[in-house]
């Protein structure tokens, strides 16, 4: 019996003598589950790729460090990921004066005519004909500063209003004109509201315009709203321009939704996604007060991210919702005080786009990879990729660019739950202890059971 134990115990320390040993074994394009061929225009010792939306939506690791390059004979090399985007700064609001309108319509000699005329207690007159002047309710001159570029983009317009009431919502449509006579259509029933459920308060205070316009053709503003008294006052109103564009436009990452009730609906991506902001598009003409959560895993406790109003009118929509600098796994959708529209909103995550610069070293083609649990980081820096006295003598941004072609199957899914090498030890580790002791435990109850017998009468 003790030789048994015995074979038993040296047969688990070499199962483990192997995981223990450390020795690092090179990676292969197999260690990943999925790859695709570089196709390159012209010989160089460096290329760029850019990432395709399958490498963000099924790598197992938010940073993407699954993600590698192979060269013909399976060698990984060199290669580092890079950030397309840079920081735009967010445009200051800019305070605009803000005029009340009376209106009282005129008289006139052609019958179906319409002609109202408006006048604030600064002494401000308008007139406004035509089918404009029959939509008139309770309105409000905007007129824009002076100092504006002479091309700017207005992005939107937030309104401030006196002491709240409990619940009121109305439509605002928009004028514009550059010398208070004639006046253009540019925006038509916004939705403004403020609404109370409970201990939830829902205000939705900003119009988005995102309209470009030059200085000279648009100096004041015309803001109707769809009744002809409000149970709110008007007291303040600023502009945000639009700003600068980025150099990278941000990669959208569509949600898969499914309705648990009828107020509430999940969205969650195959993988955790770092996304800086969400968009959630109603599918049909609507208005959705909400209460909107997060989670950054499965077994994660939900975390609420904001309460708001979705809604989408004559082309226009609801602005995306930043989110916090984590990964994000899924979203919750509740409704308050209404219920899921019959189609499902829409959700898209952003996240930045990233680039793959690598050094073409051995022959080709080279496979670009993605998809495995167990990788480690390895991207180098740029510095290391290409030393600073390389950058000065040539244009990083003009490095050729690779195309991947078509996806093929390398390691599988299997790779996807794959345990480092790291964890494989960690495992073995804990595997030659409980081997140990359930060895323990069988020398003492044989030890037992050989006493027992031997005091056993005869």
């Amino acid at each position: 019996m003790r030789g048994v134990f015995a074979l038993l115990a040296v047969a688990l320390i070499g199962c483990t003598l192997p995981a223990l040993s450390g020795e690092e074994i090179p990676e292969a394009p197999q260690d990943y589950a999925w790859g695709a061929a570089l196709d390159l225009p012209e010989t160089a010792s460096w290329y760029r790729v850019d990432l395709p939306l399958d490498v963000y939506a099924q790598s197992t690791w938010p940073d993407l460090r699954d993600v590698r390059i192979f060269n013909h004979d399976g060698e990984r090399v060199p290669f580092t990921l890079e950030t397309q985007q840079t920081a735009a700064a967010e445009p200051a609001p800019i305070p605009l004066r803000l005029f009340p309108l009376d209106a009282s319509p005129v008289e006139t000699e052609n019958e179906g005519q319409s002609v109202v005329r408006l006048r604030s207690a600064s002494g401000i007159d308008i007139r406004i004909e035509g089918e404009t002047a029959k939509r008139l309710g309770q309105s409000y001159l905007l007129a824009l500063p002076e100092n504006l570029p002479q091309s700017f983009t207005l992005a939107q317009l937030k309104l401030v209003w006196d002491a709240p009431v409990k619940n009121w919502q109305g439509k605002v449509s928009l004028f514009y004109s550059s010398d208070m006579r004639d006046w253009d259509l540019l925006q038509q029933d916004s939705p403004v509201m403020e609404l109370t459920s409970g201990a939830d308060r829902l205000k939705l205070d900003q119009i988005t315009v995102n309209q470009t316009f030059s200085a000279d053709g648009v100096r004041y503003l015309l803001m109707v709203f769809d009744t002809p008294k409000l149970p709110v006052t008007i007291t303040h109103a600023s502009a945000t321009l639009g700003s600068e564009p980025t150099p990278l436009e941000q990669v959208q990452m569509a949600a898969e939704g499914q309705r648990i009730s009828a107020s509430e609906a999940h969205y969650q991506w195959a993988q955790p996604q770092p996304l800086s902001a969400l968009s959630v598009t109603l599918v049909d003409d609507g208005v959705l007060p909400v209460e909107i959560s997060w989670r950054s895993a499965v077994s994660a406790p939900w975390r609420s991210l904001t309460k708001t109003v979705l809604w989408q009118l004559n082309g226009q929509s609801s602005v995306p919702v930043p989110m916090p600098d984590e990964p994000v796994q899924a979203v919750r959708i509740v409704t308050l005080d209404a219920r899921l529209p019959a189609s499902l909103p829409q959700v898209n995550g952003s996240r930045d786009r990233q680039t793959v610069l690598f050094n073409a070293q051995g022959k080709g083609p080279f496979m670009l990879t993605w998809g495995n649990k167990a990788a480690q980081p390895a991207a180098v820096t740029l510095d290391a990729l290409i030393p600073l006295a390389l950058r000065k003598q040539i244009d990083v941004e003009a490095i050729p660019q690779a195309q991947p072609q078509t996806r093929a199957t390398l390691g599988g899914e299997a790779r996807l739950t794959a345990t480092s090498p790291a964890e494989r030890q960690a495992m073995w580790k804990t595997l030659l202890v409980w081997g140990v002791l359930v060895l323990g435990v069988a020398a003492l109850a044989w030890m037992a059971l050989r006493i027992w017998r031997e005091a056993k009468p005869r």
